[in-house]
């Protein structure tokens, strides 16, 4: 008897173990997507914000290289301190990050933004194509 009991006291054990490794696995995805859900939204708007920061930017950049007046000089610096939405993006995906999202993880919230933003392939399009 006493060897049936050690028996039944190992096997719970062992099966308590296995319970514990699967639950484990399970709960890392589920705790990925409560953390991506609970970051959606603020993400969105900060990449969307920063897409068109970049833009402006650019544009901006380009208009003073083909004519430096100071009307164009002045928009290029406005459109610099408009790089500050970048700063807040960047802040959140490494806080993300920190709290353990992937590369692959944050990557997809991008394109989740984008497509939020946009609502059809020609809008994605247009939110990454570059204009000058």
């Amino acid at each position: 008897m006493f060897s049936e009991s050690k028996r039944n006291k190992t096997l719970l054990v062992g099966i308590g173990f296995l319970a514990g490794i699967a639950v484990s696995y399970l709960s890392v995805p589920l705790y990925k997507m409560v953390l991506m859900e609970i970051w959606r939204d603020q993400f969105s708007n900060y990449t969307f914000a920063c897409d068109q920061s970049m833009r402006v930017h650019f544009m901006a950049k380009q208009k003073v290289a083909l004519d430096t007046t100071e009307s164009n000089v002045d928009e290029l610096k406005a459109a610099e301190i408009g790089l500050l939405d970048c700063q807040k993006y960047d802040l959140l995906q490494k806080k993300m990050k920190r709290w353990g999202l992937s590369d692959n993880e944050v990557g997809e919230m991008v394109l989740q933004a984008a497509e939020a933003e946009s609502g059809s392939l020609r809008k994605v399009i247009q939110i990454h194509e570059i204009h000058y």
